[in-house]
C-alpha cells in the first residue's frame, strides 16, 4: 500500500539515547562528553572547544574498540566544506588530537594571512591555495621564505616556477611583496 501511495506511515522518534565520548590530547577541554547518540565528529569537537593552539587539525584520530578507525583532516571540510570525515560517533569512542607536525607562517599580499598546519608533501602552492590565493596588488614572481637555520635564519627567494616543487619546513615564513608602485 506504501508503494501505491494509498497507505501512509509516519514514524516518530520518541527518546535519543545518550553516549559517552572522550575527547583527549591537545584540545581546549578534553574530557569525557555525553552527547546524543545521533551527534557526530563536528559535533563533539565543537562542544570541547576544538584543538587548542598546539592541536592538529590534519590528524584527528577517532579510535573505537581500542583501534584507529579513521583519521580526520579537518581542512577539508575548513577549506572545501565537505563533511567526509564527519562519521557518527558511538558509545565509548575515544577522539585524540596530536600535537601539530608542521606549520608554516604566510603573510604579505595575500588574501588570509596566518599559520597554516602543511602535511609533510604539501608544497608553497597548497600554502597558497589555503592562504585563499594572491591579494590583488601582489608581486607573484617571486616568495620570500624565511627559514631557521642551525644558528641563524636564512632567507630564501623562491621563484613563482619552483612554488609547485618547494616543500617549506616547520617554522617557515613565507612572504608576498606587493608590486612596485613605479611605471
Amino acid at each position: 500500500g506504501l508503494a501505491s501511495g494509498q497507505t501512509q506511515l509516519t514514524v516518530n522518534l520518541g527518546n535519543v539515547r545518550s553516549i559517552h565520548v572522550t575527547i583527549i590530547g591537545e584540545v581546549v577541554q578534553p574530557g569525557t562528553y555525553t552527547i546524543s547518540s545521533l551527534s557526530t565528529l563536528f559535533n563533539a569537537l565543537y562542544q570541547s572547544g576544538g584543538p587548542s593552539d598546539r592541536g592538529s587539525l590534519r590528524n584527528i584520530e577517532i579510535i573505537r574498540n581500542n583501534k584507529v578507525l579513521r583519521t580526520v583532516d579537518f581542512y577539508s571540510f575548513l577549506q572545501k566544506g565537505l563533511l567526509t570525515g564527519n562519521i557518527r560517533l558511538e558509545d565509548q569512542d575515544v577522539i585524540r588530537i596530536p600535537v601539530y607536525r608542521k606549520r608554516v607562517t604566510i603573510g604579505g599580499e595575500v588574501k588570509r594571512p596566518g599559520l597554516y598546519e602543511l602535511r609533510d608533501t604539501e608544497t608553497l602552492e597548497n600554502l597558497v591555495e589555503y592562504a585563499g590565493g594572491y591579494s590583488d596588488v601582489a608581486y607573484r614572481a617571486m616568495a620570500k621564505v624565511v627559514q631557521m637555520g642551525d644558528r641563524e635564519l636564512n632567507v630564501k627567494d623562491v621563484p613563482a616556477d619552483l612554488f609547485d616543487g618547494f616543500v617549506p619546513r616547520n617554522a617557515d615564513s613565507v612572504y608576498f611583496e606587493p608590486i612596485s608602485g613605479r611605471y
